[in-house]
């Protein structure tokens, strides 16, 4: 479905702060506010500056920290993925072509923390359900 593995500059920063200043500046421990949102165009990922979709009943959908899965520790690459499908309300009247997912710290504004494209473009009309099934939003450090 979509693989990420690059992280905004903001979290970048957030993570050096972090770990070698011992600042958490704003950065609190998320839990369970994170939020899977979903991207009509990206125009810098780095920065994090995307259009979020608007379809009609569109809004970004929780994931608490349990519907996450971490493997151990790889000599390669470590991962998250979701554990559970992530499924956006019924879109009721307006399209959207959805071209990318993206990880955000709160339901509205916040940070955007990771986007990655899909794999393929879906076009969302009325009376349809966007699903990401169990296992495939995978978000990758390397």
């Amino acid at each position: 479905m979509a693989t990420s593995n690059a992280a905004t500059t903001y979290l970048e920063h957030e993570i050096l702060q972090f770990l070698f200043k011992n600042n958490t500046e704003s950065f609190a421990s998320p839990g369970d506010s994170i939020y899977v949102g979903l991207a009509t165009a990206v125009s810098d990922p780095e920065a994090g500056s995307l259009t979020e979709a608007t379809f009609t009943n569109y809004a970004r959908v929780q994931v608490p920290a349990s519907g996450w899965t971490v493997p151990a520790v790889s000599t390669d690459t470590q991962t998250a993925t979701n554990a559970a499908n992530v499924e956006f309300a019924a879109s009721g009247g307006t399209s959207n072509t959805i071209t990318h997912a993206f990880i955000v710290d709160a339901a509205s504004s916040g940070n955007i923390l990771f986007i990655g494209a899909l794999d393929a473009s879906k076009t969302i009309a009325s009376g349809d359900i966007f699903r990401i099934n169990a296992g495939n939003l995978t978000i990758e450090l390397k």
